[in-house]
């Protein structure tokens, strides 16, 4: 498919309504955004674009209400930051199939070697209950890293509702908390519109990535601070944080400082606050996750 050029004068668009104009993957007219450039003095924007012909650019344009000073075919030579979004939505799509195949015959192993555990809750068998409690451990494991890359790759709009942060918070606390954890929550609750399924995948993955850090025992506190506009969430832990010279890569897609990790648990947050027009952020001396939501 060939590539073009184009350029608009964007009168006066933000930064924010410029994100939303950009599309990857392709929209109904087949055209992809591949790099965008923006001259925030001028007030122009230089867009990478592969589509069918320069008709359906114009048709673009046309849906998305903008007009174009120029549109120039061109032999693209790759950058490398096209080459790895092109890598990526390939191994994403790859990975999403892998994934969907391996999750529900990990979920019936998961399920038998449970019923066996409680089949077997008066067999003395050491051996036997260790192997047990191997299988469920891996089990887990491997269901925690493919949800990982299923929250990573998947992608739909987000469905805003009101919703009560405590339940979210509450709903994704379900069967992720040992005994051994202390977990302080919010005194108080605070409404806000957001997707509560992916807000849920957001505390999921930053409590579940805290209780790892501390070796499954130590205390979280969960804290909801609240002004006019803003819903500041913190979640601390007692864990010894992440080191300082790794800080920088903790929202890097496939970045991981733990064995078993996939490096998209993060990443995904990341994208999710994003998409809420929100912004998250990490700090140590306390371990700090710092994530900032509008309410409305």
């Amino acid at each position: 498919m060939p590539f073009f050029i184009d350029g608009h004068n964007m009168k006066g668009l933000t930064a924010e309504q410029i994100k939303k104009i950009v599309n990857n993957p392709p929209d109904k007219h087949g055209v992809t955004h591949q790099e965008i450039l923006y001259n925030e003095k001028e007030n122009k924007l230089f867009c990478i674009l592969e589509a069918p012909n320069k008709e359906s650019i114009e048709k673009h344009h046309q849906d998305i209400g903008i007009k174009c000073d120029f549109i120039l075919e061109t032999s693209l030579a790759k950058t490398e930051s096209l080459i790895r979004t092109q890598r990526f939505s390939a191994i994403g799509e790859l990975s999403a199939r892998v994934a969907h195949d391996l999750r529900n015959p990990l979920g019936i192993i998961k399920n038998a070697v449970e019923l066996i555990e409680i089949s077997s809750i008066y067999n003395t068998d050491e051996k036997l209950q260790k192997r047990i409690g191997m299988i469920k451990n891996a089990a887990e494991r491997m269901l925690r890293q493919i949800s990982d890359v299923l929250d990573f790759v998947r992608t739909r709009p987000l469905q805003l509702e009101k919703n009560s942060l405590s339940r979210i918070l509450e709903s994704s606390l379900k069967s992720i908390i040992p005994k051994s954890i202390k977990i302080t929550k919010p005194h108080n609750d605070v409404s806000i519109m957001c997707d509560s399924k992916y807000l849920e995948v957001v505390f999921s993955n930053i409590i579940t990535n805290a209780i790892q850090a501390m070796e499954n025992s130590g205390e979280i506190k969960v804290r909801f601070i609240v002004n006019k506009k803003y819903v500041k969430i913190e979640i601390e832990d007692s864990g010894p944080g992440i080191p300082e010279d790794k800080i920088e890569q903790i929202f890097v897609p496939l970045f991981t400082t733990k064995p078993s990790g996939t490096g998209l648990g993060l990443v995904t947050c990341k994208n999710i606050v994003e998409q809420h027009e929100g912004n998250i952020s990490f700090r140590n001396n306390p371990t700090i996750f710092e994530i900032n939501l509008p309410i409305k």
